[in-house]
């Protein structure tokens, strides 16, 4: 029924039978079919709804975008200087006079 094709190629032969062939060609058939339903079927949308979860994670994204901004926005020395304040209390040397002892950032 089905004839065998002998195909060489570097030397090698294949034996390539008429049922090889066909199924070769009914799995093309089917491949072409299912891509162009594909191709050619309605576009897919996704709709979220919106949702308090979803709502309560905008408004906390926001919030926490708002605040970076804030920070990004002032100047570098002026939050180091307020960071500074609130950490550490500037107390006045004693004998020393009016002069303050500020944390020494290498231990000395």
């Amino acid at each position: 029924m089905f004839s065998d094709y002998v195909v060489t190629v570097a030397g090698k032969s294949f034996t390539i039978t008429g049922h090889d062939i066909l199924m070769t060609a009914v799995s093309l058939v089917i491949g072409v079919v299912f891509w162009i339903a594909l191709y050619f079927s309605r576009k897919r949308v996704v709709v979220l709804k919106s949702s308090s979860g979803v709502d309560q994670l905008t408004l906390e994204l926001s919030r926490i975008a708002d605040a970076l901004e804030r920070i990004a926005n002032r100047p570098a020395d002026r939050a180091i200087a307020s960071a500074l304040r609130r950490q550490h209390d500037i107390r006045p040397a004693p004998g020393g006079g009016g002069r303050s002892i500020l944390p020494n950032l290498f231990g000395h």
